[in-house]
Protein backbone atom coordinates (compact mmCIF):
# COMPACT_ATOMS: atom_id res chain seq x y z
CA UNK A 1 0.00 0.00 0.00
CA UNK A 2 1.03 3.48 -0.99
CA UNK A 3 2.28 5.14 2.56
CA UNK A 4 1.77 9.27 2.68
CA UNK A 5 1.92 11.16 5.32
CA UNK A 6 -0.82 12.08 7.38
CA UNK A 7 0.66 16.16 6.46
CA UNK A 8 0.26 14.83 2.68
CA UNK A 9 -3.56 14.18 2.82
CA UNK A 10 -4.04 17.27 4.77
CA UNK A 11 -2.57 19.38 2.07
CA UNK A 12 -4.53 17.52 -0.81
CA UNK A 13 -7.90 18.37 1.05
CA UNK A 14 -6.27 22.11 1.86
CA UNK A 15 -5.60 22.57 -2.19
CA UNK A 16 -9.20 21.09 -3.17
CA UNK A 17 -10.63 23.98 -0.55
CA UNK A 18 -8.46 27.03 -2.25
CA UNK A 19 -9.29 25.52 -5.67
CA UNK A 20 -13.13 25.22 -5.05
CA UNK A 21 -12.75 28.91 -3.23
CA UNK A 22 -11.45 30.17 -6.62
CA UNK A 23 -13.37 28.70 -8.79
CA UNK A 24 -16.43 29.82 -5.89
CA UNK A 25 -15.17 33.14 -6.47
CA UNK A 26 -15.04 33.34 -10.50
CA UNK A 27 -18.88 31.85 -10.51
CA UNK A 28 -19.74 34.57 -8.26
CA UNK A 29 -18.39 37.35 -10.28
CA UNK A 30 -18.92 36.07 -13.84
CA UNK A 31 -22.74 34.86 -13.04
CA UNK A 32 -22.25 31.33 -13.40
CA UNK A 33 -23.83 30.09 -10.25
CA UNK A 34 -23.44 26.47 -11.35
CA UNK A 35 -19.79 26.67 -10.96
CA UNK A 36 -20.62 26.50 -7.15
CA UNK A 37 -22.26 23.41 -7.39
CA UNK A 38 -19.74 21.79 -9.34
CA UNK A 39 -16.87 22.85 -7.07
CA UNK A 40 -18.46 21.77 -4.29
CA UNK A 41 -19.06 18.72 -5.53
CA UNK A 42 -15.74 18.20 -6.38
CA UNK A 43 -13.93 19.40 -3.25
CA UNK A 44 -16.70 16.74 -1.06
CA UNK A 45 -15.13 13.95 -3.44
CA UNK A 46 -11.89 14.84 -2.91
CA UNK A 47 -11.96 15.44 1.01
CA UNK A 48 -13.88 12.34 0.91
CA UNK A 49 -11.57 10.19 -0.93
CA UNK A 50 -8.72 11.60 0.84
CA UNK A 51 -10.07 10.72 4.32
CA UNK A 52 -10.99 7.37 3.84
CA UNK A 53 -7.38 6.92 2.08
CA UNK A 54 -6.21 7.92 5.10
CA UNK A 55 -8.41 5.70 7.74
CA UNK A 56 -7.69 2.95 5.83
CA UNK A 57 -4.34 3.74 6.14
CA UNK A 58 -4.16 4.03 10.04
CA UNK A 59 -5.80 0.78 10.66
CA UNK A 60 -3.55 -1.03 8.61
CA UNK A 61 -1.00 0.41 10.83
CA UNK A 62 -2.80 -0.32 13.44
CA UNK A 63 -3.18 -4.06 12.59
CA UNK A 64 0.43 -4.25 12.01
CA UNK A 65 1.48 -3.12 15.13
CA UNK A 66 -1.35 -4.89 16.80
CA UNK A 67 -1.81 -8.35 15.13
CA UNK A 68 -4.93 -10.57 16.75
Amino acid sequence: MNKMSNATYSIIIGLAGVVFAALALFAYFSGRNALIFVGMGIFVAVTMTMTSLNARQRAAARAERNPS
